[in-house]
């Protein structure tokens, strides 16, 4: 085989690798997710009262941003590094009103800084709340703390992608817990989880 040949059957081989790679990677995120059953439980109630920062440094609690009927409280890797969470939050800006017509705050929750958030928010222009839990204690209340990254990870703290339907009061009346990072509720599952939690 000539060098050339040895040159362009190389290339297609690394080429041919980063497709794998590619589509191992991102296959799953254009799968609904698989619902495992961690963290809090249906019918539980979340601390509703636990101190939480908007993105704008503020103090926040969910029982202060609550609407009539509760909350829609979708968790998050990071808005700052992590791509899959970019997108769905990106994703559930469009349904935003139609929560807020059923009752239900839409809000985000990370272990990220408000300064990332507000950041985020604002290049998104982002029609609802993100909260901050930088210590992840409300993270680790529910239950919903991503067990896989060790204390010298950057990571760690991260929830476990999910999704929880609350009450005002802050009893879980549905939920999601994404059993891969990569696989996010599309906007008909998330107002399915919202039909569900009325009925």
């Amino acid at each position: 085989m000539s060098l050339t040949r040895k040159i362009f059957a190389g290339v297609g081989l690394l080429l041919l690798a980063l497709a794998a790679l590619a589509a191992w990677h991102l296959g799953p995120a254009f799968s609904p997710p698989d619902n495992i059953d961690v963290g809090i439980a249906i019918g539980e109630e979340v601390p509703v009262d636990q101190p939480l920062r908007n993105a704008a440094g503020e103090p926040a609690t969910l029982a202060q941003i609550a609407g009539p009927n509760g909350s829609v409280l979708v968790l998050v890797r990071s808005a700052d590094w992590c791509p899959f969470c970019k997108v769905q939050l990106a994703n559930h800006a469009e349904i935003a009103d139609e929560l807020e017509k059923q009752g239900y705050t839409l809000a985000s929750l990370s272990y990220d800084e408000p300064e990332k958030l507000a950041e985020f928010a604002t290049d998104m222009e982002l029609p609802y709340l993100m909260l901050s839990d930088t210590e992840s204690v409300f993270i680790d209340a529910v239950g919903l703390r991503d067990p896989q990254y060790a204390e010298d990870h950057y990571a760690y703290g991260v929830p476990r992608a999910s999704v929880l339907v609350l009450s005002p009061d802050g009893t879980v009346q549905a939920k999601l817990v994404s059993a891969d990072y990569r696989q996010r509720p599309s906007n008909e599952y998330v107002l399915q989880m919202v039909e569900s939690a009325a009925d």
